[in-house]
């Protein structure tokens, strides 16, 4: 079957002249909606459509029974029907088997860390709470450590790993220095039982010092170690490898391979029949577990022969809080080159906060969710996830209007009236003589006078004005309310039209003249 390699090639029309690209396909896709929103069948429908027409292998996980139909609907409808894979508990993946008989004892460390991450898967989904700060650590180390050096001799002595065998190599090491040398304890230990084996008749050829090394660590390193960290190591390996003992994960993982990750590789989109939700946590191990092998295949890929290189895979995990692991960050950052495009689909950030756990659960987060180039934001009802859409997106410079009308009239009326009177007397009197002459003079008089006036004023005034101007602000490009308000949700109500928010971290669309454009998808 044909397939498209070009990275380029437009995969899904967005808007008339705007389109979704292979090359942006493998920057990976985020979308967040809550309930009801229409992410699944809008956006993802669209996403996964494109993933299919394309003729990529992949792999999916399933929270939901009613995705496996969706899928089965789609492969039918884009012509993949004869690619769809449903890995349920009538199908089996032998993992242990797997790497064993692929890397031989080199694959001691990879078999290692899938038991580790089955531990992580159990303890995520059972919600126990683990170790803080350096104690984490310390306690992950000594359990990688325990069950690198189960596996490594047990694959000598036997030429193949079992998980009940795991269990009981584990459950019969010896819990004090006294006990390696006890001859009561040799003779009812399983573990002696395998370490003499793979020391006398090993049926695979390792290094001495690879031997020798799985001695110290039993007989120096295991026994020193305080008596209550080592019986919480071997109660946590058997109670989480237990599982694999009896009903779904025994058949699906323990017995027959007729599944493995490299089918993708060839053009099959294996689901992951085992919803979470039906499952429960044994869905949750058995997703995250084989999700993590895929994971390996794909990086590993670039290693094999070129049919196994050429044609660019998928990922695509709707409700991915429920199969988050500590892993994904660091193949979202490394898979690009695998040609490898990851599409994770959540509610809200808060539903990874509390599957991740860890020290900093928030922190985690959203590192992993900042490595996806294209986000698509759907309705949503979460103020955190609106907030960190509405910063994601940024802000721009707004400008605000400002208009004053103003105007006054004013009026004054007055009136005054006053009266005056004065009246006055003056007289004189004066006397002379000289030179034989004698004379007198007198005078007198008197003056009034009397007056009123009246009179009034009147004045009156208007005055107008109007002012315009702006100011400039800083503010969301969408404000947090917006995602709760103005996108459409699907359904009838909404003639089937689901909208969206599609956000591109460096690209400019041509419609919008930004990174961000509303996008309408038909349900």
């Amino acid at each position: 079957m044909s397939f498209i390699k070009d990275l380029n090639a437009p995969l899904l029309r967005l808007w008339p002249d705007e389109f979704f690209y292979a090359f942006e396909a493998f920057q990976h896709v985020h979308a967040c909606g809550g309930t009801g929103s229409g992410k699944t069948s809008g956006s993802g429908k669209m996403i996964a459509g494109a993933y299919l027409r394309a003729g990529w292998g992949g792999m999916v996980t399933a929270a939901q029974y009613a995705e496996i139909g969706n899928w089965e609907n789609l492969s039918a409808q884009h012509g993949r029907s004869r690619s769809l894979v449903l890995f349920d508990e009538n199908e089996g993946f032998n993992f242990l088997s797997y790497e064993m008989n692929r890397q031989g004892a080199e694959g001691v460390g990879t078999a290692s860390e899938c038991l580790m991450k089955v531990i992580e898967a159990a303890r995520r989904a059972t919600g126990a709470g683990g170790h803080q700060g350096g104690e984490q650590q310390f306690w992950e180390d000594s359990t990688r450590m325990c069950l690198r050096y189960s596996v490594l001799p047990l694959y000598v002595a036997n030429g193949y790993v079992s998980v009940s065998d795991i269990i009981r190599f584990v459950s019969s090491a010896p819990m004090r220095r006294e006990d390696v040398t006890n001859q009561a304890w040799q003779a009812g230990s399983f573990m002696y039982e395998v370490m003499d084996r793979a020391a006398r008749r090993p049926r695979v050829k390792v290094s001495r010092d690879a031997m020798l090394g799985a001695i110290e660590f039993w007989s120096e390193r295991w026994v020193n170690t305080p008596e209550k960290t080592t019986g919480n190591i071997v109660m946590t390996v058997a109670a989480v490898l237990d599982r694999f003992l009896h009903g779904r994960l025994k058949k699906a993982f323990c017995g027959k391979t007729t599944i493995v990750p490299e089918m993708s590789l060839l053009g099959c989109v294996i689901v992951l029949a085992m919803p979470t939700l039906t499952w429960f946590e044994d869905g949750v191990i058995a997703q995250t577990l084989f999700k993590y092998m895929w994971q390996r295949a794909v990086l590993g890929r670039n290693a094999l022969a070129e049919v196994y290189r050429e044609r660019p895979v998928f990922l695509f995990s709707d409700e991915s809080q429920e199969t988050v692991s500590s892993y994904d960050g660091e193949f979202l950052s490394t898979c690009r080159q695998s040609l490898c495009a990851v599409t994770f689909m959540t509610q809200s950030l808060p539903a990874y906060y509390q599957k991740i756990g860890g020290n900093n659960p928030r922190d985690d987060a959203h590192a992993l969710v900042g490595k996806f180039q294209t986000h698509v934001y759907h309705s949503n009802a979460c103020p955190e996830t609106n907030e960190y859409a509405a910063k994601m997106i940024g802000r721009v410079i707004t400008r605000q209007n400002s208009y004053s009308d103003a105007s006054s009239t004013n009026y004054n009326a007055g009136m005054s009236a006053g009266e005056s009177e004065n009246s006055g007397s003056n007289s004189n009197w004066g006397y002379s003589s000289g030179g034989g002459g004698f004379g007198t003079n007198s005078s007198s008089g008197s003056n009034s006078g009397k007056g009123n006036n009246w009179g009034s004023n009147r004045g009156r005034g208007t005055s107008e004005s109007v002012t315009h101007g702006y100011s400039e602000h800083m503010e969301y490009a969408i404000e947090p309310g917006a995602f709760a308000r103005t996108l459409l949700t699907g359904g009838k109500r909404n003639g089937g039209l689901v909208t969206a928010v599609w956000f591109k971290s460096g690209r400019i669309f041509k419609g919008t003249g930004s990174n961000r454009m509303l996008v309408r998808f038909r349900q």
